[in-house]
């Protein structure tokens, strides 16, 4: 009896340490973006998180998220509707904003790796890669992206198009 219980609790500690599938919190997880030309701020929410991410095998996660972009906030509601509108995002004929991995490099040390993956906005589908921090219970992705590349054009002039990527994956 002695030798079952200390095989299960051993079965129950390796389980926990090397197979342990993350949980991502919708809920406390954040996405916010910076048009860099402009400085102007803003988030977009209503968080959606499929797929699987194995702490012990980052390199093998596989998963997809969406924000809704009718809920793009850049603390200027006349901005907001602008922006949400059929010349820039047209969150009424495309929704959601969404990425999907293709590839994670270099997360054998489970700390700072990168990510490629498609990111479609406004129906347009690009490969970007997005630079990883994964902390106590979190994982910490930037990137830089142009809204040019997805045919939304804020500036004339495709550089001043340029936008920095915040998301904050939150996971139990």
């Amino acid at each position: 009896m002695a030798k079952r219980l200390i095989f299960f609790i051993f079965v129950c500690i390796v389980s926990v340490s090397f197979g342990q599938t993350l949980q991502i919190n919708e809920a406390t997880s954040t996405v916010k973006f910076v048009f860099m030309d402009d400085e102007v701020e803003g988030s977009v929410s209503d968080f959606k998180f499929t797929g699987t991410i194995d702490a012990s095998q980052l390199s093998n996660a596989n998963f997809s998220g969406s924000v809704a972009m009718e809920t793009l906030d850049t603390d200027n509601w006349l901005r907001n509707r602008h922006l949400r509108a059929k010349k820039y995002f047209y969150n009424k004929q495309h929704p959601r904003l969404t990425f999907k991995t293709t590839k994670i490099r270099g997360a054998e040390s489970g700390k700072e790796f990168l990510i490629d993956g498609v990111l479609t906005i406004k129906g347009v589908s690009k490969t970007v890669t997005l630079n990883v921090n994964h902390s106590a219970n979190r994982f910490y992705i930037t990137g830089l992206i142009n809204t040019s590349d997805f045919d939304i054009n804020i500036h004339k002039e495709k550089e001043r198009n340029t936008v920095n990527l915040y998301i904050n994956l939150q996971y139990e």
